[in-house]
């Protein structure tokens, strides 16, 4: 099993990864690395063919430019747990529903996409006691996390789990029948704390890992724009926080140690990395005392007015760590257009990018996240650009999921068989590299 880690690179790589990035275009083309760039005599093992040139986060031994899209949810809070009072059904109960989008957005470039878990509680996914105490999970939490990844592993796309958002922290509220309890005196209490992580956290990152597809969890993400409910002042230099109306907010100390708490029993857990969902690059130092693998932050227009998108890591002074942009408008950005502001991003240091969202983009919009991958179509898919080349400079191998090796024939989605595909004269597009490749003619 590979094991996974963060890598960072910053403007260049050391000198194999230069020479794999150069062979990108060939690899991912034919699978043909040339007789120039591996001896003939044997087969030898090159590892990463097409490693991010700028900055990436490595998964699996492939360092790729995080890409992909925020799914979001299908049912706000619902689909993984359910809602059985609303007859809103999770995953596993909808999974029809959910490997159709998420086809759509592998045939639309998405490789990686960010999906929330529990972002309020108002679904049967946690189970609470008379004293709003965290008991463990409920309803179909657990099958609807192990078909999320089924799905994952089918659709040939990485998840990106994001565990809790800033509308957690809404008071203890009832709505339509429902009791939503708040999470902010479970944040408070230490031992309330100490149940929601024992009993909610720590089984869900077991599930996932005991899952056979856990490769395709490729992060969690503690919790969405954390800064939305503190209050008072940052303690590592970033401006004071300026909560949200209607939230119960905490001090940053109190959310920090819940952030950390909550990422330690993931890691502990889990095989995958973890990063915290920041709301701003205002805050662009909150988590850096938290065990995370990579910076994560969102960009709109207000944000952009004073942390411009061009601005580098290194300038945002966050240079110790990888940086995803994992939210930012999928239509334009102070009307820099989606395609100027991703590849901004991608050139200049930046680890991945992810718009907001699925659900509410256009066609039009999808096609220019696709229209991305194809110029990038190695070095945004973790599923491709690994594997062994033999004496004839031919990869024997490219991957771990649907995508996989050079002779295999799986299509890119369920929606579609190969056959159609090559009817279709779809075989030379760039998301197909990896897939139908007998039918294709690349065996």
């Amino acid at each position: 099993m590979m094991k996974a880690s963060v890598t960072w690179a910053r403007r260049a790589l050391p000198g194999l990864l230069s020479v794999a990035a150069a062979a990108c275009t060939a690899a991912t083309d034919a699978g043909d690395l040339g007789t120039d760039d591996v001896g003939a005599e044997e087969s030898a093992a090159v590892g990463d063919q097409c490693p991010a040139p700028n900055g990436g986060i490595s998964w699996n031994d492939r360092h790729r430019f995080m890409y992909g899209v925020n799914y979001a949810w299908s049912q706000f809070g619902g689909d993984f747990g359910g809602i059985a009072r609303w007859n809103v059904r999770g995953v596993a109960a909808a999974q029809g529903e959910h490997a159709a989008n998420l086809a759509d957005m592998r045939a639309h470039g998405a490789n990686v996409v960010r999906w929330w878990v529990f972002p309020e509680f108002r679904g049967e996914g946690v189970r609470f006691d008379g004293a709003e105490t965290p008991l463990g999970l409920g309803g179909t939490a657990v099958q609807d996390l192990q078909k999320a990844l089924e799905l994952a592993e089918r659709e040939d796309v990485y998840l990106m789990l994001c565990l809790f958002s800033f509308d957690n922290f809404r008071p203890s509220h009832d709505t339509s029948g429902i009791h939503i309890p708040g999470l902010a005196p479970i944040v408070r209490s230490t031992s309330k704390l100490d149940s929601l992580i024992a009993n909610v956290v720590r089984p869900l990152a077991r599930a996932a890992e005991a899952s056979p597809y856990k490769d395709r969890l490729i992060a969690w993400d503690v919790i969405n724009e954390p800064e939305w409910a503190i209050t008072g002042r940052n303690p590592y230099g970033d401006e004071a926080y300026t909560p949200t109306s209607g939230l119960d907010a905490v001090s940053h100390a109190e959310m920090e140690r819940f952030v950390s708490r909550a990422a330690d029993a993931l890691k502990a857990e889990s095989s995958a990395l973890v990063t915290v969902g920041g709301a701003a690059a205002k805050w662009a130092k909150a988590w850096s005392r938290v065990d995370i693998d990579f910076y994560q932050f969102h960009i709109y227009d207000w944000v952009n007015e004073w942390w411009p998108y061009y601005l580098s890591p290194e300038e945002l002074g966050v240079g110790d760590k990888p940086v995803v942009m994992g939210e930012f408008p999928i239509g334009s950005l102070s009307g820099v257009p989606y395609q100027q502001l991703v590849e901004s991003l991608y050139e200049n240091g930046y680890a991945g990018a992810m718009g907001w969202d699925y659900g509410t983009a256009t066609g039009a919009q999808l096609d220019q996240m696709r229209d991305f991958a194809s110029r990038h179509a190695c070095e945004t898919d973790y599923s491709a650009g690994y594997g062994e080349v033999g004496g004839d400079g031919t990869s024997t191998g490219s991957g771990t999921g649907s995508g996989g090796g050079t002779c295999t024939d799986t299509p890119p989605s369920s929606q579609y068989t190969c056959a159609q595909q090559a009817g279709w004269g779809k075989c030379h597009e760039p998301w197909m590299q990896g897939f139908c490749n007998d039918t294709c003619g690349r065996c």
